[in-house]
């Protein structure tokens, strides 16, 4: 991992700086390099420019900078690459600076690759941060969140947590895109045949090319306008980008109520066959994702479900070709960044309870990690309450 690639075009100043003493070797500056390619690891971006420095073998790499936080690595070179700096905690260097880098070898929490924070008492440097052209590091991810909401449509009783959290929608988006089409095309109206094999596989196996199909030609970010008119949405809004439908902010307590319109308000003929493609969820999406996480995983049949995933990083658990993901971003208003997983869908005899659990996760986890924290989740809730 530490073989130096990149066309190196930094100066390295060679003042010996003899007369500073430190706690490992002599103190030396690093060396800027531009041209480089990094993954960013718990970040979203690739670093183009790092610095390389001198380090104690065996420096530890922790997950925050933060000397209590748990080890995730080893530095176990003397010389190494590091990619930022961010103020944290004081350390025995005397001041509060850390780098950030990935580690030789990985001790803890796989998913990261070893990428975390070493304390500056571990760089062979005079000054900290030594390199002023190294940049400092982003805002740390958000770390995981979770909503939910679970609803008795015989009792009218509800368990929630965080229900009017907002989450990227994700792929939830699709069942405003389903209605709104139905409303739009009118009760007693055949759907062509085109459109009716489009409204499938956008509603069982989550095929994106047939929701933009849909979204683009129903008129972009106004579906989600007259959907939170009509059903009453509270914490529904369009996406800032009107071409990213997954961007769409929504809520448990909104998809909640979506559900409930689909089921109770919504001509008959909408609500079979929306609800009749959710019983039928296919187990591998079209992006070749294995989407029985969360509920199908957790609950007793019968149930219908529609999930939503975005920005994991990983092959296809499903043998079918992977789609396009969508970029990586972030907004004021809602996470537009860190890995996100939700199901939804209705369980027991007659659709009686509605399901959502919406759940953010730290940047770099991995699909096996959220699927297993998000079915656990339902699982749990379940229990609590089955049939």
């Amino acid at each position: 991992m530490r073989v130096f690639s990149g066309l190196l075009v930094g100066v390295l100043v060679a003042t010996a700086l003899a007369l500073l003493p430190t706690s490992a070797a002599q103190a030396q500056v690093c060396q800027h390099r531009t041209g480089v390619s990094h993954g960013g690891g718990i970040f979203p971006n690739t670093f183009t420019e790092d610095s390389v420095c001198g380090n104690q073998t065996g420096a530890p790499v922790h997950a925050t900078p933060d000397g209590s936080s748990p080890q995730v690595g080893v530095m176990d070179t003397a010389q190494s690459w590091f990619l930022c700096w961010t103020r944290g905690q004081q350390h025995g260097g005397g001041n509060n600076v850390w780098y950030y880098t990935q580690g030789d070898r990985v001790v803890s929490n796989p998913e990261r690759h070893g990428y975390g924070f070493v304390p500056a008492l571990y760089l062979n440097t005079s000054l900290d941060p030594d390199d002023a052209r190294l940049a400092q590091c982003p805002s740390l991810p958000a770390d995981r969140s979770t909503a939910y909401m679970v609803y008795d449509r015989v009792t009218g009783t509800s368990v929630r947590s965080e229900e009017h959290k907002r989450f990227r929608s994700a792929s939830l988006v699709k069942l405003l895109i389903a209605l709104d089409y139905l409303e739009t095309l009118g009760p007693g109206t055949a759907v062509p045949t085109a459109d009716a094999q489009l409204l499938q596989s956008m509603l069982r196996s989550s095929k994106d090319n047939a929701a933009s199909t849909l979204w683009e030609r129903g008129g972009w970010e106004t579906i989600v306008s007259r959907m939170v008119t009509k059903i009453g949405l509270t914490d529904t809004a369009p996406p800032a980008d009107r071409g990213m439908w997954g961007y769409t902010e929504i809520s448990a307590a909104d998809v909640v109520k979506i559900y409930r319109y689909i089921l109770e308000r919504a001509d008959p003929s909408f609500r079979n066959l929306i609800m009749g493609h959710l019983r039928q969820a296919t187990r591998c999406a079209d992006d070749g994702w294995d989407q029985y996480f969360g509920i199908p995983s957790a609950v007793s049949a019968p149930w219908a479900v529609k999930q939503g995933w975005s920005a994991f990083d990983e092959d296809p658990r499903c043998p079918v070709a992977a789609g396009t993901r969508s970029p990586s971003a972030r907004t004021a208003s809602v996470d537009l960044a860190s890995p996100a997983m939700h199901t939804s869908g209705t369980l027991c005899a007659n659709d009686r309870k509605i399901m959502v659990v919406l759940t953010l996760n730290p940047l770099g986890t991995t699909w096996a990690d959220a699927a297993s924290r998000i079915t656990t989740q339902a699982g749990t809730l379940y229990a609590a309450a089955p049939c």
